[in-house]
């Protein structure tokens, strides 16, 4: 067993670091928690950084991790995503536990466009996309209803849906996809990181209320058993060679085949609900598995 028990979590302030430290506070870890701005918090240390994306956040976070002798960083902030995942292989070489995917894998998951079109190539049902203006000669095939997104982006945020062709987009370097009218799930992962390599936890959930009545983050969720779905999510997982936890959005069409919208290589907004993902993410840490 690793000797420290001293984990930096981050985005201390969002659902997902919320989960993760208050379920690592209760399994006996000292939690530093992270945020740009102050927050409510269980932690034991809270300290502000800056934003994911400063060009200092790198050097910052290895201050943090001498002063604090951190032992297992905890990321769940979706900027800082491809940095940290770049970076692990030098985290785990210093002793610190990093779970999560290579750094190819992440950067395919921080982009919609690519996700799309990775899982695509690879016979995975996605629905049909396009990039380019509106009303362009790539976006038009998709017909109306559909929906346009950022390529990069968190969740459900600027995603809107077009009705006709008056519909006003929301930001810029957007993803188009045909709009899928069904049932919306989140199924989170965990993904045994080394050889060989074990689906540790696939939970679905169902969305029963979103925040923009038929896209937008969930307000309610219920726990579900539905196996086209969690086959549809471990057939990404394969195509992709995703390991750690995951956060997958997957949606029927019309016809109720199921399709995945998005990938997100982190633990999701729902896993407070989701107990056994931190279960298999300490069994890993007590058996001295950094992840990679």
């Amino acid at each position: 067993m690793t000797k420290s028990k001293n984990v930096l979590v981050t985005g201390a302030g969002g659902p997902s670091g919320k989960a993760a430290m208050q379920a690592l506070k209760n399994k006996g870890f000292r939690v530093i928690a992270v945020d740009m701005v102050p927050v409510d918090h269980c932690a034991d240390v809270f300290v502000r950084v800056l934003p994911a994306l400063d060009p200092a956040f790198a050097e910052q976070l290895d201050e943090l991790f001498c002063t604090y002798e951190i032992a297992w960083f905890f990321p769940t902030v979706q900027e800082e995503l491809v940095l940290v995942a770049e970076r692990a292989a030098m985290y785990r070489s210093r002793g610190i536990a990093v779970y999560m995917a290579s750094p190819a894998a992440v950067a395919i998951c921080n982009d919609k466009w690519l996700t799309a079109q990775s899982l695509m190539a690879a016979g995975v049902a996605v629905p049909n996309s396009a990039i380019g203006d509106p009303g362009s000669a790539e976006v038009m095939p998709l017909g109306f209803p559909c929906i346009s997104k950022p390529r990069i982006g968190r969740g459900g945020r600027q995603v809107v849906v077009h009705d006709g062709p008056h519909t006003e987009c929301v930001g810029n370097n957007l993803v188009w996809q045909e709009f899928m009218p069904g049932t919306e799930y989140d199924v989170l992962l965990m993904i045994q990181p080394n050889q060989p390599m074990r689906t540790m936890v696939a939970t679905v959930f169902e969305k029963t209320s979103l925040r923009e009545g038929r896209t937008g983050n969930a307000l309610e969720v219920v726990r579900v058993s539905v196996p086209d779905v969690c086959e549809l999510a471990l057939s990404a997982v394969k195509a992709l060679n995703l390991v750690g936890p995951l956060d997958m959005d997957i949606r029927r069409d019309s016809n109720g085949v199921a399709h995945i919208l998005e990938i997100n290589a982190r633990i999701g907004a729902n896993t407070q609900k989701a107990p056994e993902i931190f279960d298999a993410l300490v069994e890993l840490y007590e058996k001295g598995d950094l992840g990679g």
